[in-house]
């Protein structure tokens, strides 16, 4: 018989929601601003960049849940859907999903207007299928981590590509919310790969300060 979860610290619970609720509520501030303007212009460019918030707030509120359930004594094993592993089960998968998407979404962002197809949103939500149940198949968590470094390179670079050639136009004045964005995928990576454990709490605090700057900068230029 399975043991039953445990109750994690009342601190250590206290410390996770207000910090899911600040990225979350921020999120989901900066996606509805972001929706209002693409329902006035009708630029498909607003349509993405608003995404990269609505799926980053759900991956938040997967990453959540999974800290939760770990903190719990919940483990992510080969046996998903006996107890309370179920929820694990679909909750990993889902931050796969969700977080690989949110990524995709800002790549896709700063490509879409030079692409022949614009398949391209098929083609994220494809790959991070595959992400989320390749996690849920395989249960090899290094590898997706791995994958949204991966990612968060690949994002960095084409930030880099698209500064460097395309420097004029209405581009170039959200550059800054993608480098921040880029370091606050970063800095939770860091903590994702075990790294930096002891700077917990400065890298929420980091994090939060990040969040809410893109916030504002959104707000002030839209």
């Amino acid at each position: 018989m399975a043991t039953p979860p445990m109750m994690p610290p009342i601190e250590f619970v206290g410390l996770e929601t207000v910090y899911f609720l600040t990225i979350f509520l921020a999120c989901f501030l900066i996606y509805r601003k972001i929706r209002e303007v693409y329902r006035l212009t009708d630029y498909f460019g607003f349509h993405l960049f608003a995404n990269i918030f609505l799926f980053l707030g759900l991956a938040y509120f997967m990453r959540f849940i999974v800290v939760i359930l770990l903190a719990s004594g919940v483990v992510f094993d080969s046996k998903p859907f006996e107890d309370a592993r179920g929820i694990m089960s679909f909750s990993v998968g889902f931050l796969a999903y969700t977080s690989s998407v949110s990524i995709l979404y800002a790549i896709y962002s700063l490509l879409w207007n030079r692409m022949v197809t614009h398949f391209g949103e098929v083609v994220i939500h494809i790959i991070s299928l595959l992400a989320g149940f390749s996690i849920l198949i395989f249960r090899f968590l290094p590898a997706f981590l791995i994958f949204q470094l991966l990612l968060i390179l690949i994002l960095l670079i084409v930030i880099l590509i698209n500064y460097r050639y395309y420097s004029s136009g209405k581009i170039p004045k959200v550059y800054p919310v993608y480098l921040l964005l880029f370091i606050f995928w970063l800095l939770n990576s860091s903590l994702a790969f075990g790294l930096l454990k002891e700077f917990r709490i400065f890298i929420y605090g980091l994090s939060v300060v990040v969040i809410l700057i893109i916030g504002y900068e959104v707000l002030r230029r839209l």
